[in-house]
């Protein structure tokens, strides 16, 4: 079975959803899990999904476009870290383990804008009694280059921090 670029699909030995972002062989795809990792996998080892609901609950910001006119790699320079925009049940989860989930997803997703040399990207944690926030900020705070601010409320709300990454300082 072939795959096209973005198309969903779900990994048939493990768990988990994904999108593909690129063919890397006659039988090969890098695959960006849920969690925003980049996996190679072979075809035969995923099943595409046709699902809305699955649209509606995973967000994948980072895809890798091509155009037959253009050969261009968009970057949605944002990540959501609401814990239901991932594949996983809240419920079984403590708070402690959910906070550093999320954690880990920022600085994942932070090294992976620094690895495509982007400058600005905003990180969405929500308002909540600021406990995301202040951990992240404070996480942040230790790259080299890096400063943090209040993103622009009127594009995200008051629940995001836009992260600058000055190259020159790290």
């Amino acid at each position: 079975m072939t795959f096209s670029l973005g198309e969903k699909v779900k990994f048939i030995h493990e768990t988990g959803f994904g999108i593909v972002i690129k063919q890397i062989g006659l039988n090969k795809y890098l695959v960006e899990n849920e969690s925003g990792i980049e996996i190679q996998v072979y075809g035969q080892n995923l099943v595409k999904i046709h699902s809305e609901e699955y649209t509606e609950k995973v967000v994948f910001k980072d895809i890798e476009k091509n155009s037959a006119a253009f050969n261009i790699k968009i970057l949605k320079n944002e990540i959501d870290l609401h814990i239901e925009n991932f594949n996983l049940n809240p419920n079984t989860m403590t708070n402690g383990e959910i906070l550093q989930f999320q954690v880990r997803k920022a600085i994942d997703f932070t090294h992976k804008m620094i690895s495509n040399n982007q400058n600005r990207f905003v990180i969405i944690h929500g308002v909540g009694e600021g406990v995301l926030k202040s951990e992240i900020r404070s996480r942040l705070s230790k790259f080299a280059g890096i400063t943090v601010e209040d993103a622009d409320s009127s594009e995200f709300g008051n629940g995001a921090t836009l992260v600058t990454v000055n190259y020159k300082l790290r």
